[in-house]
């Protein structure tokens, strides 16, 4: 922004009086040390500056230069029209925070409901006569949503508001130039989800039919899904994906189902599970997937431990459990390594490499990075977040490694720790019946989304290293600028003052180039720390499924046919042999072979289908990650709005103060 002080001691032409005088009368001489001149043109010609009355860019450096001098007065051709608040700030460059709080918001389709507009508005803590007042002035009859003219209209009410302005349009275009900055507290913090009602505005005036709740349907976006019904004959529902599966780290369940026998010659034969799809599908329950998410922060240990040979540690905090932890990367490793074999079905994100040699500030900041990308997505992961595992790497406070060696976890897969509890009825109506089918279409083009998002976050990486280069040369360039100043500062002319006047323009022009580069430094970080790793992330979840699938050809065989076959040749020879005098024996050790291979038929169908229900289970997750792309280019988008316009605000400033550096009349 501008320097007050260098702007009023570079000639005093913010004075309304001294700028009339050089305007208005033609006699006085001009001031080379004041950016603004008495006309040149003779009476009879025509002076194409002979409108601008004042040149104020302090009071708005955002504001155009040649605004009107009667800028208060109502333009008469709106007013024919008539002021309304989807038009009467047409046209203005408005502050920062009229974007952040549209962004806020949520808007869908450049529409925002009212109902969200009512959340913003209530930030600014007026009285609810205040806020029903600008609703009223704002929002058409009948309608629930405004457009981006009518939002930020509202805001420059509460702004007038907080001021104890006049509330109403034609006071609002009166000011359009000179609004104050509405107060709204915690905008930062407000967070207002997309809602289906608020996805409706969109299609508001179209009809809409009946949905059948648990039916299949294609909307991705949908955030509301049917309750799962209780589970059948008494037995509890688990819901893999939800918070009911509590499990403890020493507990060691059952591997094969429980049988019951009808009688001592009849062995207990389960009914086989049918694999093929149900007549109706119901959608996974996704309400509590992406809510609440934590932040993980983590941050290399100023210290590094270690008698002969130093490590690393990291400091790992969590804002959800208000935990601190110090982590090794060995125990992200163990980390990884034992939430693979419990959940071999699930996405499970790479780490980053180790290194040992060659290590440098470089790659130790790459390898942070990665470190906390991979604790934030399973942070984020809907059930390798509430894995006891997991927990305890966030909350034990004492060294991992000790308590690695006092407490050895389970390793047995996911559907052997809840196998017990599960209802086979319940997960396959929640299995897409076209699941292999978009499993395909996705393997086909994940090699082509990986190289692409590699593209991208190379591109974004490039940019980075841009403005970290633009920065130094601007660095560089102010320095050398500074240090030619002190070389002319003596002008080898003596009595020349002209020259000491440049040299004090150098030290201006050197110091907004080093402000310069510091923002496009910080625009440089925001860019890695904010899109490069969003689209870092998004290349992890899409290879953590590329690895779900190559996993699925090892962990998915079953003996599913062979088990039948054999189950239906002991059956005949069972119905042959039985009641045969001397052959008691053979049938007896018939029906426990049929018993033993029945129970591990049912056993292996069960985790067939647990297994394609957590393929479907993951690739829904995969799928609601686009919503989070929306979001990167939002913010990144808004990003770049920021650092633009503090980049012109710089710039502009500068422009100030160059015009007062002395002219050619004025060096002998």
């Amino acid at each position: 922004m501008i320097n007050d002080e260098e702007v009023l001691n570079s000639g005093g032409f913010l004075d309304s009086g001294s700028s009339s005088k050089y305007l208005m009368n033609t006699s006085v001489p001009r001031s080379y040390s004041s950016p603004l001149y008495s006309s040149q043109y003779d009476v009879d010609e025509e002076d194409p500056w002979g409108s601008i009355a004042t040149f104020d860019p302090v009071a708005d450096i955002r504001q155009h230069l040649t605004t009107n001098n009667s800028a208060a007065a109502v333009d008469e051709d709106i007013l024919e029209e008539g002021v309304n608040a989807a038009s009467v700030l047409v046209g203005v460059d408005l502050p920062e925070i009229f974007d952040t709080a549209y962004i806020r918001a949520t808007p869908v389709g450049d529409r925002v409901a009212l109902e969200n507009l009512e959340k913003i508005i209530h930030l600014a803590s007026l009285t609810p006569r205040t806020t029903e007042q600008i609703i009223s002035l704002v929002v058409p009859s009948n309608a629930l949503y405004v457009t981006r003219n009518e939002f930020n209209t509202a805001l420059a009410l509460v702004a007038c508001a907080q001021k104890n302005m006049e509330l109403s349009l034609l006071n609002v275009y009166q000011h359009r130039n000179d609004l104050p900055l509405p107060m709204i507290s915690n905008l930062d913090l407000l967070t207002i989800p997309k809602s289906t009602s608020s996805s409706s505005i969109i299609n508001d005036k179209k009809p809409t039919n009946k949905v059948n709740n648990n039916a299949v349907v294609d909307d991705p976006w949908r955030t509301t899904s049917s309750t799962t019904q209780a589970a059948m004959n008494g037995k509890p529902m688990v819901q893999v994906n939800g918070s009911t599966v509590i499990e403890e780290i020493n507990h060691h369940p059952s591997t094969t189902t429980s049988s019951s026998t009808k009688s001592a010659d009849t062995p207990a034969v389960t009914a086989p599970i049918s694999l093929s799809e149900p007549k109706m599908t119901t959608k996974i329950d996704t309400s509590d997937w992406f809510t609440n998410v934590d932040n993980i922060k983590v941050n290399v240990a100023p210290e590094k431990e270690g008698f002969i040979f130093k490590h690393i540690n990291y400091i790992v905090e969590s804002q959800h459990r208000s935990s601190l932890v110090l982590r090794r990367f060995s125990d992200f490793f163990w980390l990884w390594e034992v939430l693979l074999k419990r959940y071999p079905c699930r996405l499970i994100p790479n780490l980053p490499p180790k290194k040992i040699g060659g290590r440098d500030d470089a790659f130790l900041e790459s390898r942070r990075q990665g470190l906390s990308l991979f604790i934030n997505f399973i942070a984020r992961h809907p059930v390798l977040k509430k894995d006891a595992i997991f927990i305890t790497f966030m909350t034990e406070p004492s060294e991992f490694l000790a308590w690695r060696r006092g407490n050895p976890p389970l390793v047995d897969e996911e559907f052997v720790r809840i196998n017990d509890n599960l209802n086979p009825d319940d997960i396959s109506s929640c299995i897409p019946r076209d699941l292999d089918d978009r499993l395909e279409k996705l393997e086909k083009s994940l090699p082509d989304l990986l190289n692409y998002y590699q593209t991208l976050y190379d591109v974004m990486e490039t940019l980075a290293r841009l403005g970290q280069s633009q920065t130094s040369e601007l660095e560089h360039y102010g320095t050398t600028l500074n240090a030619m100043g002190m070389v002319e500062k003596h002008c080898y002319i003596p009595g020349c003052h002209a020259c000491g006047e440049v040299t004090r323009g150098y030290d201006a022009v050197a110091k907004y180039m080093r402000q310069a580069g510091s923002i496009l430094d910080q625009e440089a970080s925001a860019t890695v720390s904010g899109i490069m790793n969003q689209l870092k992330r998004h290349h992890d979840t899409l290879l953590a499924f590329k690895d779900i699938l190559e996993r699925r050809k090892k962990f998915a065989a079953h003996q599913i046919d062979t088990l039948a076959k054999r189950i239906a040749s002991n059956k005949a020879k069972v119905n042959q042999h039985r009641g045969v005098p001397g052959l008691e024996a053979d049938v007896a050790r018939l029906d426990e072979m049929i018993q033993i291979d029945q129970e591990r038929l049912t056993f292996q169908q069960r985790r067939i289908l647990f297994i394609r229900y957590c393929l479907a289970s993951e690739l829904t997750f995969v799928h609601k990650q686009q919503a989070f792309v929306s979001v990167l280019y939002q913010d990144y988008v808004h990003e770049k709005l920021q650092y633009s316009r503090r980049i012109v605000d710089n710039w502009k400033a500068l422009e100030v103060l160059t015009c007062s550096m002395p002219e050619l009349e004025e060096f002998e």
